[in-house]
């Protein structure tokens, strides 16, 4: 992260990391085994910086939800259940950089303050137990909302904000999620103007408006993509002030497709079938040009693809699959795609942010070829709505295994090869998505918008 001179997320990590804290391995079972690990967190991060104990009240919501949930899970899956949402519960700070809403910082002993689409990921896996903390999460950004219409990529602890960049749009996905599982129509009221102009940013300025697809921008179009420093922005992606030199996103766009189709959702709910219909149409025009755009048949994948070269971008990533996750693929794309992640020269069985054959592919190296469990939940899970449930089903095993073996901390990333972990300690997106591989896996609660 080095906008407005801070140190990227990797520097930051390496110059923080003596002072890191973790969550113990301890045995999560029901609200005894939730407080015990709670507090052992707490305890953890007192020592590095204040941290206010959550409510009884929510702990015993927090551990109702997990009791009626482990009862159907392995030994070995509750106790990461448990551990994921102890990492999150002891993540929510209340400050006065973001009063009067509780926060939920990435790490607290690495990412001091809120960021932009780790909000949305926390406040997905939240609303298990918690909508109202889960709706906070999103008050807090949109309470910021800049003119443009975009939200801040940063809202730091001691206060200020990052608003040079921001990242993916995935809020209307978000709420849409968290309404469908605790309905609140007023609440979307309220949101659906602020989230129509939050697309609108997107169309004016991420190339939307211009030529039907979009391309990261910003300051750093690393850090506006939230893959930082990820091969796929090699060859002067990443820090091209110029338009010119852009890349339609795979991923952005279909991020794009979750904010209509969530739009054409709470169109719906809120009584606006015209919008609803409106939306409904933008998500299958987008859908349409990704299917011609950003397809490379020859390799049988969805790629990054300059927009005005037409040239493919530097790396094949799970941002390939993500029509798989927003089911736009055709059967016949979805089998040559499977083919890619099966192969151990390309995804097996890490999935890993470039393919294990690319040139400058790292293993632990942050977004260049490590495992992160947000983008390897949208590869496998659209793998999995695909019917290549057997190849999904053996890498998320691979990956919770990875998860449950460091005893340490749910941490950032992890070794796409070894499975070590890697980065921050107690790192809320990952604990939200272990949260999201265990619960909504095998349901369409993260889908049913895309069906």
């Amino acid at each position: 992260m080095s906008e407005l001179g801070k140190p990227s997320r990797r520097t930051f990590i390496w110059t923080t990391m003596a002072g890191t804290i973790g969550l113990p391995l301890l045995d999560v079972s029901g609200a005894q085994g939730l407080l015990s690990c709670l507090m052992a967190e707490t305890n953890a991060v007192a020592r590095t910086r204040p941290q206010e104990p959550a409510a009884k009240k929510e702990i015993t919501a927090a551990s109702q939800w997990l009791q009626s949930e482990e009862k159907n899970l392995s030994p070995k899956e509750a106790r990461l259940l448990g551990r994921a949402q102890a990492t999150l519960l002891g993540n929510v700070v209340s400050l006065p950089a973001w009063a009067p809403y509780r926060g939920v910082e990435p790490s607290l002993s690495t990412y001091h303050g809120v960021w932009n689409w780790d909000s949305a990921f926390h406040a997905i896996a939240i609303s298990h137990w918690d909508p109202a903390l889960a709706r906070e999460q999103f008050d807090i950004l949109f309470s910021r909302q800049l003119p443009s219409g975009a939200l801040p990529d940063v809202i730091w602890a001691k206060g200020g904000e990052v608003t040079t960049l921001t990242k993916p749009p995935v809020m209307a996905w978000a709420i849409a999620v968290v309404d469908r599982r605790s309905p609140d129509t007023q609440y979307l009221r309220e949101m659906y103007p602020k989230l129509v102009r939050l697309g609108n940013f997107f169309l004016n300025e991420r190339g939307g408006a211009q030529d039907g697809l979009f391309f990261y921008a910003g300051s750093d179009v690393g850090m506006d993509s939230g893959w930082d420093d990820a091969i796929r922005w090699d060859d002067g992606y990443q820090t091209a002030k110029n338009d010119n030199h852009r890349l339609w996103a795979i991923d952005l766009n279909c991020y794009m497709v979750t904010h209509y189709r969530a739009m054409a959702y709470i169109a719906g709910r809120v009584g606006l079938s015209s919008d609803q219909e409106k939306w409904t149409m933008a998500a299958n025009q987008l859908a349409a040009r990704i299917n011609e755009k950003l397809w490379d048949a020859k390799l049988g994948f969805y790629v990054d693809r300059d927009h005005v070269t037409g040239k493919d971008g530097p790396a094949l990533s799970p941002a390939g699959f993500m029509p798989l996750f927003v089911h736009i693929a055709s059967a016949e794309r979805a089998a040559r795609m499977a083919k890619l992640a099966a192969d151990p020269h390309k995804f097996y069985p890490g999935m890993p942010t470039a393919a294990y054959d690319t040139p400058g592919y790292e293993s632990h190296g942050y977004w260049r070829g490590s495992t992160w469990l947000n983008t390897a939940y949208f590869a496998l899970k659209g793998l999995k709505e695909y019917g290549y449930t057997n190849l999904a089903q053996r890498m998320r095993s691979q990956i919770l295994d990875w998860v449950a073996r460091d005893s340490s901390s749910i941490r950032e990333y992890y070794d796409s090869r070894d499975g070590e972990g890697e980065g921050a300690k107690g790192f809320g997106w990952s604990a939200a998505f272990t949260i999201a591989f265990i619960t909504d896996w095998n349901n369409d609660n993260l889908t049913w918008l895309f069906k």
